[in-house]
């Protein structure tokens, strides 16, 4: 929410709903401290009910970095292969073309926004969605109908930057697409975060990644030639949708509905 006074100002990047201005570099700076906003409610919420020791927990979950090596590669490359799989299921082989092509990118720029994307903005959400709101909501409504109630908010409260150049302007329908994007991913997420006992540094990763493989197959996809209905489907967002709610529905019969959850090893040591 820091950033939606900048959003709603008459500022150059602004709605102009509100009668006021801001200089650019208030909505720079709110855009990169605003990821900081559910990890510091966390602390915050988490010292009040909690107390320091409390605190001391929901962080130690960063620190956390013995976990198998297969939750590292699902991390660091799952949503990059989801993504791929998703465009060489309607464009064919063209994707891998290009990817091939330009493989020195994953270490130009994948790689690099992978470290980025851990500071800025993984770092300062995951302790809240998934330190704190995931293991509060799954105890309460279980993993389904928990990660459903996150995976909402989570979209939700990324609805004021969509009135920013930063991730705007968007239709209603891309913003449609975007919450269910959300949804569906959040499924994900909680399976990681279970499965990997409650890793925080892994979800951390995951977050990063995920980002980050946005950032480089945008690049990489963007001069496909492609129209129709593969156009309608990639450039409205639908495709992330059936991508992340086809593994989402997996995850979800292949576990049971538990997705890998188990209440004990959500308390933390």
């Amino acid at each position: 929410m820091l950033i939606l006074p900048w959003s709603l100002s008459e500022s150059s990047a602004g709605l102009g709903w509100l009668p006021y201005t801001l200089p650019d570099v208030y909505g720079i700076v709110m855009f990169v401290l605003a990821p900081l906003g559910p990890a510091l409610a966390a602390i915050t919420v988490t010292a009040v009910i909690e107390g320091r020791s409390g605190v001391r927990r929901l962080l130690g979950r960063i620190k956390r970095w013995r976990v198998g090596l297969r939750w590292y590669v699902i991390a660091l490359f799952g949503f990059l292969f989801a993504y791929i799989a998703g465009y060489v299921a309607v464009l064919g082989a063209d994707p891998l073309t290009a990817l091939f092509d330009n493989w020195p990118l994953f270490f130009t720029v994948f790689l690099p926004l992978v470290v980025l994307g851990i500071f800025i903005p993984s770092i300062g959400e995951e302790p809240g969605w998934r330190g704190f709101a995931l293991p509060r909501l799954q105890e309460r409504y279980g993993p389904v109908w928990g990660s459903l109630i996150l995976g909402t908010l989570v979209g939700l409260y990324h609805t004021p930057a969509f009135f920013t150049p930063f991730l705007g302007p968007i239709t209603i329908s891309e913003f449609v697409m975007f919450q269910l994007t959300a949804i569906a991913a959040t499924f994900i997420y909680t399976w990681v975060f279970n499965g990997s006992g409650g890793n925080l540094l892994i979800v951390i990763l995951l977050h990063a990644a995920g980002n980050a493989a946005s950032g480089l197959l945008t690049g990489v996809f963007a001069d496909l030639p492609y129209g129709g209905w593969a156009a309608t489907i990639i450039d409205g967002g639908a495709l992330n949708v059936i991508v992340f709610s086809t593994i989402a529905v997996l995850l979800i019969v292949l576990t049971g509905g538990r997705l890998s959850y188990r209440a004990e090893e959500q308390k933390d040591p």
